[in-house]
């Protein structure tokens, strides 16, 4: 026996040809296809030697998983089991319970209970498709793209529709509707840059990681990979911080969204700048690199000076040149050394209170 075999409850209601089947009395037939009329028919049957048979499984805090994969493998003839067209089947099967004043779903369903059951089953099962359909994060729905205003730009004419599957209450039939009609008429919504859950420096900085190692993967080919990637760095500078190819397109925009394009845009060169360009401490003078790398210590993570210091205690212990090295020389030569030798910009200010704060208690 399957789950969603055809099934006579009474005169009045049964399940047939995946839908549930209501007949008032002196009135037209009331069809409720899709997720609605599976959750009802199976709510309806617990606790009943049917469910047994047919294997219903409704258990919230498997959030119905067993359930839906049952469901989706039964209506895949029907073509059934996405975000569109479930939708289409609830926003039918709503129309037909509301344009009728004698019925309800509580008609079709008088158990409370039950009727809860069904309804967070179908609440779960379209939360659970529409994420399946437009993802949990933007850039799962919009994979990244060079350059960075590119992919903002086609982002932000993402997010809109997005939003609105995200953002609806599945069990209100208004709402359900008016999504409907919205799909039907295959609206565009404006542009939005304001990504729903998401903060602006997650979004750069995970974008961020994707380049960089998209770039480091391509350079590591060569066997002069370190000037490939001094020359990728540069590259990297030019085309991640220049946004005017994509200004045409924006002519239609409203003032407030150009704004705040805008305001990603600057922030965004901000991070780059910070990421590429040479701290300023080695771009004004030239300087001889003395300390290097050894295969005992990794690298401390960026503007972590906690580990910077555990970086030089360490090291002094084992390399008596490294250990030379930083107390023969002022904190900004050794710093220099640092920044060279971390790839990423040392403040001596920022380690000199860090070097110190022991003391200082």
């Amino acid at each position: 026996m399957h789950l969603l075999d055809n099934y006579t409850f009474d005169a009045r209601t049964r399940y047939e040809g995946h839908k549930l089947i209501y007949t008032p009395e002196d009135g037209e037939p009331i069809a409720l296809g899709g997720i609605l009329g599976a959750a009802l028919l199976c709510a309806r049957l617990l606790n009943t030697e049917e469910q047994k048979e047919r294997g219903i499984f409704l258990s919230e805090a498997l959030r119905y998983d067993p359930f839906f994969v049952q469901y989706e493998s039964e209506v895949i003839a029907d073509d059934w089991g996405y975000i569109e067209a479930e939708l289409e089947q609830l926003d039918l099967a709503y129309l037909d319970v509301c344009s009728n004043d004698q019925v309800s779903l509580q008609t079709i369903c008088p158990n409370k209970r039950q009727l809860s059951i069904a309804m967070d089953v179908v609440e779960t099962y379209m939360r659970r498709i529409t994420i399946e359909r437009y993802k949990a994060h933007i850039y799962e729905l919009v994979p990244w793209t060079t350059p960075f205003a590119q992919w903002l730009y086609t982002a932000a004419h993402a997010e809109p529709r997005r939003q609105r599957f995200l953002q609806i209450d599945w069990t209100d039939p208004a709402l359900v509707h008016e999504l409907a009609c919205y799909m039907e008429r295959d609206e565009l919504d404006p542009p939005t840059f304001v990504f729903e859950d998401e903060e602006a420096a997650d979004i750069m900085a995970r974008y961020w990681d994707w380049l960089w190692n998209f770039a480091q993967k391509d350079a590591a080919v060569f066997p002069d990979s370190k000037v490939v990637m001094a020359d990728y760095k540069q590259l990297i500078l030019k085309e991640e911080t220049d946004w005017d190819f994509i200004k045409p397109e924006m002519k239609d925009f409203k003032p407030e969204q150009i704004n705040l394009f805008r305001k990603w845009m600057n922030q965004w060169k901000d991070f780059v700048e910070q990421k590429i360009e040479p701290p300023v401490s080695t771009r004004k003078k030239d300087i001889r690199q003395e300390l290097f790398l050894d295969d005992v210590l990794p690298i401390p993570p960026e503007r972590n000076y906690v580990e910077v210091k555990k970086y030089i205690r360490e090291r002094c212990k084992y390399d008596k040149e490294f250990e030379k090295y930083f107390k023969a020389h002022k904190r900004t030569d050794f710093c220099d050394q640092l920044t060279l030798l971390f790839d990423w910009y040392v403040d001596p200010n920022a380690l000199g209170k860090r070097m110190n704060s022991k003391a200082k208690k």
